[in-house]
């Protein structure tokens, strides 16, 4: 975990969620990455880079663009010099392709280990079929994926790690991300399964053949008994003053996104505490 990307739309949220990602990235001695992408295409930039024309004809938007360019990189710049301290330096880049195509694009030609994003936890009707942004980098992303809410946060020293193993399948893979977090965060992970049967006795020992498994050591399992595994999961990291939730989530788009809202969506709009998805998809 050693290059965090945070996208900037500069708003207030967007800082938030660079504020976060410095704080994970000191104990983790990360980098990290500004991106804002622009909504340009992805191919012949470099009238935009240059801010500046390069052929004999051009267009109105073309010299707009350029512009809108030159003074978004100077925003950056500045956020740079605002956010840099002693133990972390704190880098920009520009991509252009818009929001989606522009992070995978990035991510693509660039090592990047996780994403950390500001979510206001609402969803416009332009949103309602493809999503609204972290879900859309939950659903296309290998790499997992933090979104933030609140401005207010602490060092992350309880993790709470949610799971569903009467319905869902995780893989090895899926909760070697998860050690190599909390190793790294030297974060207590707590186990939770949120049940609908009595049977506690059989779940934990579950939770507990998880965890060796996953080679984990620094742990604790619990089981809630709740039909509403969102809400008693929320409690639960409210309760313990855990500082992140982690989610292995299988989120889907499209149409299958419509029928099954996925619980990690769900969550991290109702969520004050950072959430962590990883897409259990991808690993």
């Amino acid at each position: 975990m050693k290059n965090i990307l945070v996208p900037t739309d500069f708003s207030t949220l967007s800082q938030h969620a660079l504020a976060f990602a410095i704080s994970l990235a000191e104990p983790l001695k990360a980098r990290v990455t500004v991106l804002h992408c622009e909504e340009v295409p992805m191919g012949d930039m470099s009238l935009h880079l240059s801010g500046e024309a390069n052929g004999s004809s051009v267009s109105e938007d073309m010299l707009y663009n350029a512009q809108l360019f030159r003074a978004n990189k100077q925003k950056m710049k500045q956020m740079e010099r605002d956010f840099s301290t002693d133990k972390v330096l704190v880098t920009s880049q520009q991509f252009g392709g818009g929001f989606l195509k522009g992070i995978m694009g990035y991510i693509d030609k660039h090592p990047t280990d996780m994403v950390v994003i500001g979510t206001t936890g609402q969803e416009s009707i332009q949103e309602f079929f493809s999503g609204n942004h972290t879900e859309q980098l939950i659903e296309h992303l290998t790499i997992p994926v933090i979104s933030i809410q609140d401005q207010q946060f602490h060092p992350i020293e309880d993790i709470v790690l949610g799971l569903d193993i009467e319905d869902e399948k995780y893989t090895k893979k899926a909760f070697a991300k998860v050690k190599d977090i909390c190793e790294a965060l030297g974060s207590t992970l707590h186990i939770i399964d949120v049940t609908r049967t009595k049977d506690d006795e059989k779940m934990m020992s579950l939770l507990n053949k998880i965890a060796k498994i996953a080679g984990l050591t620094n742990y604790m399992v619990d089981v809630i008994e709740d039909k509403n595994p969102k809400h008693a999961l929320l409690e639960y990291a409210e309760g313990t003053d855990a500082g992140l939730i982690i989610v292995l989530s299988e989120a889907k788009g499209g149409l299958q996104r419509f029928i099954n809202h996925s619980f990690a969506a769900k969550l991290t709009k109702k969520s004050s505490i950072p959430v962590l998805t990883i897409n259990k998809g991808h690993v």
